[in-house]
Formats: structure tokens, C-alpha cells, sequence
């Protein structure tokens, strides 16, 4: 018989055994994977914050940059603008139709005296390079020429006005423009100079008009109907033969008649004269209209108002010049 304080062999069932180990098995890896993930989140907290502290960091940079950058600039601008206000700098542009001269500010300033446009500065230099400029241009001459003589007459109709670009710079000036803008002034002028005779008529195709040259003076200015492309000539022809109202060889009159050129093939002389007339069926007149001047209506004529034509007929006579160019 066993005694009753004895104590007996502790015996764990090896089912047991490996029922705990297995259970720590799988618990353990649990256990790991659970803490680590909890911790993930601390240490992205943590990895977020240093890169949302740096990005903060970066912000603030360029922010501060940017406002650097900014106080720069303006500044540059108030720099800008108190060297515009205490030394201005000039360009001038003189132009006519798009064709323009450049004037700079380095050749400004030294026309500038106390603050003024010196006008005897100014206008020697346009003088010595504006007009040259705009000359290469507007001032192209030709010679025209026939067996009767030659002359030389300007291609453009254009005359440019320069005796008042310094009026116009210098009220842009006093204004205190900086970039000053100025359009040519021109006139239609003849094509001569008035040099080739003491007294002559000049006829101008591309103008339709008419110069009286005397003493190298325009005495008057006469608006034509002229010769029809292909029927028109050029260069100087004595005036040859006078008539009060002689017949065309249509039948018409030509008032205060004045002959100049023989056209073999017409077989008829051109002249210059009043604008035609013909006698109707019912007794009256037909009279070419006043509207075919400035017009090219004729077959070799040069013709004008009847009055304008009287003029030159009393004022000019055989053997005086008529010079005829485009």
C-alpha cells in the first residue's frame, strides 16, 4: 500500500507536449508580425514628419528666395526708372512711309545742351545725314533725252519737307518723350529744277500736270488730260506753230492751239490746247467734260481748261522749250 504524503512521477502526455509546441510555434511568428506592424506605422509617422519638416524647410527656401529675387527686381526697376528720370535715354525715328532714320540716343545727347534740343546742332545733322538718307530714295533723278536735247528730272513726285523736323522732335521733346516718333511732311512738286531755260513749260505725265518755269521759279500749275499709254513721247521740243482754234483732222477744235511734235504715224501734230469742241447736227456745241482732266484721254494732245490753255498761249511763243517727261 502506497502512503498518502508520498508523492508519485510527474508525466506530461506527449500529446500535450507537442500540442503546446505547436501553439508556440505559430504564436510567436503571430506576435512578431503583430509588433512590427504596430510599430510600422510609428516609424512612418515618424519618416513622414522629417520629410513633411523637410519639404517645409524647402518651401520656406524658395519662398525666401523668391522674395529675394523679387526685392531684386524692383530693385532694378526703381534702379531703371531713376536713370530714365535723372539721364534720360533718346531714340528718335524719322520716317516716311515706313522707311525711317534711326537716330540714337549716343548721338542725342551731345545736341542736348542744358536740358534743350540745340536747334543749329539738330538741323546740321539732319543736313549732313538725314536728307543724304532719305535722298537715296526720294531724290533719284533721270536723264531724258531726245534729238532735240536732254535733261535731268527727278523719278519720285515726292518732295520731302525737312525744314520742319526739328519743330516736330522738339515739341515730342519738351514733352518729355523719350521714343519720339516724326512722319515726314512731302509735297507734289515738278521734276526740274527750273535751270534749263530762263523761261519753259514743263509737263509732267505720271502727275498729270503742268509746270511754267520762269527765272528758275513755278510761275503756275496746270492740270492736264495727257496722251493714252503708248501714245505719249519724251524729251525737249520747241514749240513750232501757233493757232487761235485750227480743226483736228476728226473735225474738232482745239482752242489756243499750240503745235510741238509731228507724229508720222498719225500724220498729225501733237500740241497742247484747250479742251476740244465740236459743232452738233442742231447747231450747238458739244465740249469735252472738265472730268477728263488728270485723266490719259488722248491720242497724242496735251490738253487743259480753255482758260489755262489761253495763259500759256499768250505767254509762251515759237521756239520756246516744252520739256515732257513720266
Amino acid at each position: 500500500m502506497q502512503d498518502k504524503n508520498q508523492k508519485g512521477d510527474f508525466f506530461i502526455p506527449s500529446w500535450l507536449l507537442f500540442t503546446v509546441v505547436g501553439i508556440w510555434v505559430v504564436a510567436v511568428p503571430v506576435i512578431v508580425l503583430t509588433y512590427g506592424k504596430t510599430r510600422t506605422p510609428v516609424q512612418t509617422s515618424e519618416i513622414l514628419g522629417v520629410q513633411t519638416e523637410e519639404i517645409n524647410v524647402d518651401e520656406k527656401a524658395e519662398v525666401n528666395i523668391e522674395v529675394k529675387e523679387k526685392q531684386s527686381e524692383e530693385q532694378e526697376v526703381k534702379g531703371v526708372s531713376k536713370l530714365a528720370i535723372g539721364s534720360p535715354v533718346y531714340t528718335i525715328n524719322i520716317c516716311k512711309d515706313k522707311f525711317c532714320y534711326y537716330i540714337y540716343d549716343e548721338e542725342v545727347q551731345p545736341m542736348v545742351d542744358d536740358g534743350a534740343l540745340d536747334k543749329e546742332k539738330f538741323n546740321k545733322y539732319v543736313e549732313e545725314k538725314v536728307k543724304p538718307f532719305f535722298q537715296e530714295k526720294y531724290g533719284q533723278t533721270v536723264v531724258v533725252k531726245n534729238s532735240k536735247g536732254e535733261f535731268t528730272a527727278k523719278l519720285s513726285d515726292e518732295e520731302i519737307v525737312y525744314s520742319n523736323i526739328y519743330d516736330k522732335v522738339n515739341s515730342a521733346f519738351i514733352s518729355n518723350f523719350n521714343n519720339i516718333w516724326v512722319d515726314l511732311d512731302y509735297k507734289i512738286t515738278a521734276g526740274t529744277d527750273g535751270k534749263y531755260a530762263e523761261k519753259y513749260i514743263e509737263i509732267d505725265n505720271s502727275q498729270q500736270r503742268l509746270y511754267v518755269w520762269k527765272d528758275g521759279k513755278i510761275e503756275k500749275e496746270i492740270l492736264l488730260s495727257g496722251p493714252m499709254y503708248g501714245w505719249q513721247v519724251y524729251g525737249v521740243f520747241p514749240i513750232v506753230d501757233k493757232g487761235i482754234e485750227p480743226i483736228a483732222p476728226g473735225g474738232k477744235y482745239m482752242p489756243y492751239w499750240m503745235a510741238f511734235y509731228y507724229s508720222k504715224k498719225q500724220n498729225s501734230w501733237y500740241g497742247l490746247h484747250g479742251l476740244i469742241w465740236t459743232k452738233t447736227e442742231d447747231g450747238g456745241r458739244w465740249i469735252e467734260p472738265e472730268t477728263n482732266i488728270g485723266k490719259r484721254k488722248s491720242a497724242g494732245c496735251i490738253r487743259m481748261v480753255v482758260s489755262d490753255a489761253k495763259y500759256l498761249y499768250e505767254n509762251f511763243e515759237k521756239g520756246d522749250l516744252i520739256l515732257i517727261h513720266e
